[in-house]
C-alpha cells in the first residue's frame, strides 16, 4: 500500500474508532441519565405507552393514577393542588418534577426486575406497568396543614421524629398538577413563584427558632444551665451593634429558662458571643446547617456563616437567628426533631414502599440516622425549655388541652414588610409523635400567627 492510501486508511480508521466511542458513550454511559432527563421529550412520549404506577398516601388515598386514551396513558392527580408540592407533575411538554421525576424509573417500570418484565411484555405485545409507590403522607394531616396555612405565602412541614417520615408538606402559593400544560406560562410568570416548594427550597432568616440551636450548644458546653441568671436592660452593645429585644422590651433579672421562653434577644446575643463563632458554627452544622439535605426530593442547604467571617457584631446577630443565618422550614423541623428524639436527627423521607403491580413489596424504607446534634441529657433539658415556651412563654397559642406541646416561636426581621412568622415544635412532649415547623412570610409574630397554625396540625396528627 502506497503512502497516500495508507494515510487515508489511517484517517478513516481514526474516524471509525471515534464514531464507535461516541456511540458507546451515548448509548451505554450516558443513556441512563438521558432516559430520566426531564427535558427528554422523546423518552417521555415513549413512556406514555406504559401505565405508570399508582401513588397512594400512607392512609390509602390515591394521589396519582393513570388513565388511558387510545394507545397512550395520561396522569391524573385526584387531590389537585393539595399534593402538587411533593408529587410534582408528569408532562410530555414540560417533563417531570417532584416524586414523578425522582422515582420515574420505578413508576415507569424501568428498574430492576420490573424493567425485565416490561421488556418481555413489550415483545409479547402486552401492556407494560410501572411500580406503585406508597408515601408516608397522612392526608388528614396534609389537609389540616393546608387549611392552617390558608392563602398565606409560606410552608408547613410535619414529620415523625423517631423515623424521619414526612407526614405532611404544604407550600403556598402552589399549582394544580392536572393543569400544568395549560398554566405553565402563567405559573412561570407569577411573582409568587408557585412552582417553588417553599418547605425545601425557600431560605429564610429563622429568627428566634434558631435559639433552639444556640440553647442546645450552650447547655451542652456548660456555658449555661437553665437556672443561670442574666440582667437585661433592654439592649446590649456587642462589637458596636446594639441588640434590642422584640418590641424593645426590658426583662431585668431573669434565668436562662426565662430567656428562652420569653425569647430575650439580648441574653442570646451574650450567650452566643461567649460560646464563640467556631463553637456556634460547629453546633449549627451538627444540626444540619451547611450540610446537603439528604432528602430524595432535594432542597436548598441551610446556611450558618463561617466563624472566620464573623466579627462580634455578626456573631451576636447570628445568635438569635438574624444576620446571615438562613434556613428552610424542613431544616427547622429537623432541628426540633433532634430535641424530640433525644438529640438524634433521622434522615427525612417521603416514600415508604415501592410495590410491583401484584402489590409485592420491592423496597421498604428503613429509618436511618442522619446526624447526632446533642446528647440525650441536653436534649431533655432543652425539651423542658421548649415546654415552658408553650405553657407560659411566647408560644401559648400552640397549647392543647390534655396534651403537652413543646415549641419555639420566631419573629424574623426581613428586608421589607412585616417579619416572617415561625413556629417549630412537637407533641406530646413526653412521647413525641409529631414535629411541626410553620413559616409564614411577612406574617407578623410567630406566637400570634405561626403557633396557632402549628396547633391545628398537631391536633390533626394526634387525632384530637
Amino acid at each position: 500500500m502506497d503512502r497516500p492510501l495508507r494515510r487515508i486508511f489511517q484517517f478513516l480508521t481514526v474516524l471509525f474508532l471515534a464514531l464507535v466511542l461516541m456511540l458507546t458513550y451515548w448509548q451505554v454511559v450516558a443513556a441512563p441519565k438521558l432516559a430520566v432527563n426531564p427535558y427528554n421529550k422523546r423518552s417521555i412520549a415513549d413512556e406514555m405507552k406504559v401505565e405508570r404506577g399508582v401513588i397512594t398516601s400512607a392512609d390509602g388515598e390515591e394521589l396519582a393514577v393513570d388513565r388511558q386514551s387510545g394507545d397512550n396513558f395520561y396522569r391524573v392527580y385526584p387531590q389537585g393542588k393539595l399534593t402538587s408540592v411533593f408529587l410534582g407533575y408528569d408532562s410530555v411538554t414540560y417533563g417531570r418534577a417532584g416524586i414523578e421525576r425522582v422515582y420515574d424509573e420505578e413508576l415507569s417500570g424501568q428498574k430492576g426486575l420490573l424493567g425485565i418484565t416490561n421488556s418481555l411484555d413489550q415483545i409479547l405485545g402486552r401492556t407494560r406497568k410501572g411500580a406503585d409507590l406508597k408515601l408516608t403522607i397522612n392526608m388528614k394531616v396534609q389537609r389540616a396543614a393546608a387549611q392552617a396555612l390558608g392563602n398565606r405565602k409560606g410552608a408547613v412541614v410535619a414529620l415523625n421524629p423517631e423515623t424521619g417520615a414526612i407526614i405532611a408538606m404544604v407550600s403556598y402559593p402552589t399549582y394544580d398538577s392536572n393543569t400544568i400544560d395549560q398554566t405553565w406560562k402563567q405559573l412561570n410568570a407569577d411573582s409568587g413563584n408557585p412552582l417553588i416548594n417553599r418547605a425545601t427550597q425557600g431560605l429564610y432568616p429563622p429568627g428566634s427558632v434558631f435559639k433552639m440551636v444556640v440553647a442546645g450548644a450552650a447547655l451542652q458546653e456548660d456555658t449555661v444551665t437553665a437556672a443561670t441568671t442574666f440582667n437585661d436592660t433592654g439592649s446590649v452593645n456587642e462589637g458596636g451593634y446594639i441588640v434590642h429585644n422584640f418590641g424593645k422590651e426590658s426583662y431585668g433579672t431573669h434565668s436562662f429558662l426565662e430567656a428562652f421562653s420569653k425569647s430575650i434577644n439580648t441574653t442570646f446575643a451574650k450567650v452566643g458571643v461567649e460560646l464563640g463563632g467556631q463553637r456556634l458554627q460547629d453546633y449549627a452544622e451538627r444540626f444540619g446547617f451547611n450540610q446537603a439535605m439528604p432528602f430524595a426530593l432535594g432542597g436548598r442547604t441551610s446556611v450558618f456563616p463561617k466563624a472566620a467571617s464573623m466579627d462580634k457584631a455578626a456573631l451576636a446577630q447570628a445568635s438569635f437567628g438574624q444576620g446571615e443565618v438562613l434556613a428552610t422550614p424542613l431544616q427547622m423541623a429537623l432541628v426540633a426533631s433532634a430535641v424530640a428524639n433525644g438529640g438524634t436527627i433521622m434522615t427525612p423521607y417521603i416514600v415508604q414502599q415501592v410495590l410491583d403491580y401484584h402489590q409485592t413489596v420491592l423496597n421498604n424504607t428503613s429509618p436511618k440516622v442522619w446526624r447526632t446534634a446533642l446528647s440525650a441529657q441536653t436534649a431533655a433539658t432543652l425539651k423542658d425549655l421548649m415546654v415552658k415556651v408553650v405553657t407560659s412563654g411566647t408560644g401559648t397559642a400552640a397549647a392543647l388541652k390534655n396534651v403537652q406541646v413543646a415549641g419555639k416561636t420566631g419573629t424574623a426581621e426581613v428586608a421589607s414588610g412585616e417579619p416572617d412568622a415561625w413556629f417549630a415544635g412537637f407533641a406530646p412532649a413526653e412521647d413525641p409523635q409529631i414535629v411541626v415547623a410553620v413559616l409564614i412570610e411577612n406574617g407578623g409574630t410567630g406566637g400570634s400567627v405561626a403557633a396557632p397554625a402549628a396547633r391545628q396540625v398537631i391536633s390533626a396528627a394526634l387525632g384530637l
